[in-house]
């Protein structure tokens, strides 16, 4: 409901600056934030009406694990490579796609080195990163192989615990 009031605000405000005489552009895309782990039993949905998708990570880890990483009494709880949160990004993933919608990852998760081939083989093509990051997520980009990066995501999706995830994080890092 709040993304169709957003949307119906925008196309509203382009419509006034069209009658006004103001240029504009005419068909905006309109597209979301996926932070709120209500979203991936709604993707579908919102991938009808939305153009874009971006994952905030920092939040949507967060959110999911109901655990406030600025928060000392329950920072220890934020992880990641939690099981839940490698699944619930598999299902945003894999909503985008079905309905042909750009996703972008954007957070700590779309920089660091260990997530980096479990986000390419969950199907993640756009990264959204500061600047000084560049140059190393191109190099690892590069040297990524998709037949390694999906069989990885299949088995970290498969494991359901930390520990089991963080050892195939870790193995993936070794050299082949």
């Amino acid at each position: 409901d709040e993304f169709r009031k957003a949307r119906q605000v925008v196309l509203t405000c382009a419509e006034a600056l069209r009658a006004e005489g103001i240029p504009h552009a005419a068909s905006p895309a309109i597209g979301m934030m996926v932070e709120l782990p209500a979203v991936v039993e709604l993707i579908d949905a919102f991938a009808a009406e939305a153009d874009f998708f971006s994952v905030g990570t920092n939040d949507f880890v967060q959110y999911m694990l109901g655990a406030d990483r600025g928060n000392e009494l329950v920072a220890d709880s934020y992880c990641p490579h939690h099981p839940s949160v490698f699944r619930a990004l598999a299902r945003v993933v894999a909503g985008a796609a079905r309905h042909g919608k750009e996703l972008t990852v954007c957070g700590e998760m779309a920089h660091r080195p260990e997530y980096l081939p479990v986000l390419v083989g969950l199907g993640v093509r756009a990264f959204s990163v500061d600047p000084h990051h560049l140059p190393d997520m191109q190099a690892r980009l590069t040297a990524l192989k998709l037949t390694q990066a999906q069989p990885l995501a299949r088995n970290v999706l498969a494991e359901p615990t930390i520990a089991g995830i963080a050892r195939h994080l870790r193995l993936s890092a070794k050299p082949a």
